[in-house]
């Protein structure tokens, strides 16, 4: 009976380099992490549930692709957005940085297409109205 040194060899090392392999892939894929990407748009919701564009900072997705504050977003991706949560439109709004997203918007009386692709996400400003003290209010008031 002959032995094969060699085959022993390939067959006992072969799942060493798969698992090395696959480690390397994991990690590497964790480093290389796509970046977090928006469609760079402030939306509002009506009492009635439809979606409103209400910002559109100019230099950002929906900016530099046409959309204009006071648009009516109505599907994304062709999907419905009044028979979504607003989790779920922003879920669907956010994705990976250059993936694209299809809008359709109405603007007027015309129904509105749109193609973007999403740009990085950004931390917005928020100002807020410092209250006044009490000793300041109550000489505000008269008091």
């Amino acid at each position: 009976m002959s032995f094969d040194r060699s085959a022993l060899v390939r067959s006992a090392v072969a799942p060493v380099v798969t698992v090395v392999a696959l480690t390397a892939m994991v990690l590497s894929s964790a480093a290389c992490q796509p970046r977090r990407g928006t469609i760079g748009a402030v939306l509002g919701q009506s009492k009635d549930g439809r979606l409103w564009v209400r910002e559109v900072p100019p230099d950002l997705a929906a900016g530099t692709a046409g959309v204009r504050e006071g648009d009516e977003l109505l599907l994304i991706d062709g999907q419905d957005v009044r028979r979504m949560t607003s989790a779920q439109v922003h879920e669907e709004l956010i994705g990976d940085v250059g993936d694209p997203v299809q809008l359709t918007l109405i603007r007027g009386e015309e129904v509105i297409r749109v193609k973007l692709k999403r740009t990085p996400a950004r931390k917005r400003r928020i100002f807020t109205a410092t209250p006044p003290s009490s000793a300041a209010a109550s000489r505000d008031a008269g008091e």
